[in-house]
């Protein structure tokens, strides 16, 4: 049996964590047509078809389910492998905090790549909102933390934005002329007072029917049909939702901004928070290509 080409893993597992051969073809540095060929090479070289085009994106089949832990596993081994040979081994733990829209999103699966890339580096992670991450930041109690740059007490080491979309359920109606029922989230959220301003901008009565601090219960109201929410394009579950836009009625969508905080006394130029920076780098710029540009 022939071995298996770490390029064409590389290809297989870009796109598959990406969601589109042009994001993987940005993560890789190479064009469509290469990523492309390359995926083709890896199914006739395996016999399988792998991936599958699907209204969100390409999706794995049952063949690529099975394959993509082991091609993580290989070129995490193979680059772990260099490193030690290079004397560039990395070890100790980072603690790195982010907000839960950012969790639900495609990040989880650069930290997975990153985890299989140091094995030797424990990464402990923290969901919990901007200003508990503020707090954690200022402490001590993390290293590196993603949120809202105005609820962050610290200067940013990057920035970038993402857009928005109004959201409702599929068989939700917009009123004419009832106030819009909004569904919000708990507490000083900027998202909220971006899409209030956005309503009030075009004189768009509104009324706020639900109130949550959890992302899950926000998408379960939306789902109920409870009312319209703004989320991120990761956080819209396409087979229950639906994106509103003028055509409903509904003002441009904010954009919002997130920010990359590093803790007083480190720094992303060396060590393992270093090598996880390039980790996370690479998916914000497949993520960015897919949304929004980088700052």
């Amino acid at each position: 049996m022939r071995d298996l080409e770490a390029g064409l893993l590389r290809a297989f597992v870009a796109t598959a964590e990406c969601g589109s051969v042009s994001a993987a073809a940005v993560r890789l540095a190479r064009t469509q047509a290469a990523v492309s060929m390359q995926l083709r090479r890896l199914e006739d070289d395996l016999g399988a078809k792998l991936l599958m085009r699907g209204p969100r994106g390409m999706g794995l089949t049952e063949a690529g389910n099975v394959l993509l832990p082991y091609a993580q596993k290989i070129l995490g081994l193979s680059a772990s492998a260099r490193r030690a040979l290079s004397g560039r081994a990395l070890h100790g733990p980072i603690r790195f905090g982010m907000t839960e829209d950012i969790a639900v999103g495609s990040l989880p699966k650069a930290l997975q790549r990153f985890a299989a890339s140091y094995p030797d580096v424990a990464l402990d992670l923290a969901v919990a909102d901007s200003t508990a991450l503020s707090q954690k930041l200022s402490l001590g109690l993390i290293d590196v933390a993603i949120g809202d740059p105005s609820e962050i007490s610290a200067e940013p080491a990057h920035t970038w934005r993402m857009p928005l979309r109004w959201v409702a359920a599929r068989g939700f109606v917009v009123p004419d002329k009832e106030p819009l029922p909004l569904i919000t989230f708990d507490g000083n959220c900027t998202w909220d007072r971006r899409m209030i301003g956005a309503l009030n901008a075009i004189a768009r009565p509104w009324r706020t029917v639900l109130t949550s601090a959890s992302l899950s219960s926000i998408q379960s109201a939306i789902e109920a049909g409870l009312g319209v929410a703004v989320l991120l394009d990761v956080g819209i579950r396409h087979d229950t939702m639906k994106v509103l836009n003028g055509a409903d009625g509904m003002p441009p969508a904010p954009l919002v901004e997130f920010g990359l905080f590093v803790a007083e006394g480190k720094d992303l130029s060396s060590g393992a928070i270093g090598a996880l920076w390039e980790f996370v780098a690479d998916e914000l710029q497949a993520s960015s290509d897919r949304r929004m540009p980088a700052l």
